[in-house]
């Protein structure tokens, strides 16, 4: 995949030209082809596993990696649609700066259930607490970049090794992808496909008493927020970066079915766990 260093400010503008903002595109003029990868995920046997509280606990000790990367994609599509930097400029586009806006105010900041706010990660490690789930790999991972590790070094070292790879991959994308394929991973790998997985989840969490409530609520959440809001806007947002360009929709494709396919890397070793 293209390196591709941060944008600053001022090659905002040769992502999102006024002539390319006057002559809309339809979101996708090109099919990006991942039914495959994306019918196997829906399919998968982990969500009907994981239907005990030990299950529960050892899938969201794996999965909170996966939540907690989601939001270096999202801050990477943020510098490159809105300003992050002083001094301030305004944004080329301002629709695309408030779509990617209101994905970061849902996902950092959300209500909490609970009269608060928090962010999506914060919920979910809170969901963790409450069924007593082991938090120390990923505060620890944590603790480790705070410090200056690496965090890719960090990943292998103290994430599963499914999950580890999950992770480069989505840091590496984040941190040197094209802008359409940062776009491409998020919409087709994250907004798109986590309310339908999430949704097959839900009744095996059913009867597991109290403890399970935030888990519930944070799943609903997505369920709605991504359904709903977010993963519209991912799509447009997808959209406006690949324009016309034939290249840029094909390198979005190939963005698209790695981070499927790393997903389904992920559910093959949680199930492996259950099993």
């Amino acid at each position: 995949m293209p390196r591709a260093s941060l944008l600053l400010p001022t090659d905002i503008v040769s992502v999102f030209s006024p002539d390319a903002a006057a002559d809309a595109p339809s979101p996708e003029p090109f099919h990006i082809d991942v039914e495959d990868l994306r019918a196997a995920l829906l399919a998968h046997p982990v969500y009907a596993a994981v239907d005990t509280l030990e299950h529960v606990r050892v899938f969201m000790e794996h999965h909170v990696f996966a939540v907690w990367d989601f939001m270096s994609l999202l801050k990477r599509l943020q510098q490159c649609v809105t300003c992050v930097t002083v001094p301030w400029f305004p944004a080329p586009r301002p629709e695309l700066a408030r779509f990617v806006n209101e994905i970061v105010l849902g996902e950092e900041c959300d209500e909490d259930g609970r009269g608060g706010y928090a962010s999506h990660f914060e919920l979910y490690c809170a969901a963790m607490r409450d069924i007593g789930a082991d938090l120390k790999p990923i505060e620890s991972f944590l603790a480790r970049l705070k410090s200056g590790v690496d965090p890719l070094a960090a990943s292998r070292e103290l994430a599963p090794p499914a999950i580890a790879s999950f992770v480069s991959q989505n840091l590496d994308l984040a941190l040197h992808g094209s802008p359409p394929a940062v776009a491409a991973a998020f919409f087709f790998g994250r907004e798109d496909i986590i309310p339908e997985m999430f949704q097959r989840i839900i009744p095996h969490l059913a009867g597991q008493g109290a403890a399970v409530d935030r888990l519930v609520y944070y799943m609903n959440r997505h369920i709605e927020l991504d359904g709903e809001s977010h993963g519209p806007l991912a799509r447009q947002l997808l959209g406006a970066l690949c324009q016309n360009d034939r290249g840029l929709w094909l390198e979005a494709e190939q963005a698209a079915r790695q981070a499927l396919e790393s997903r389904l890397a992920v559910w093959d070793a949680i199930h492996a766990r259950l099993s």
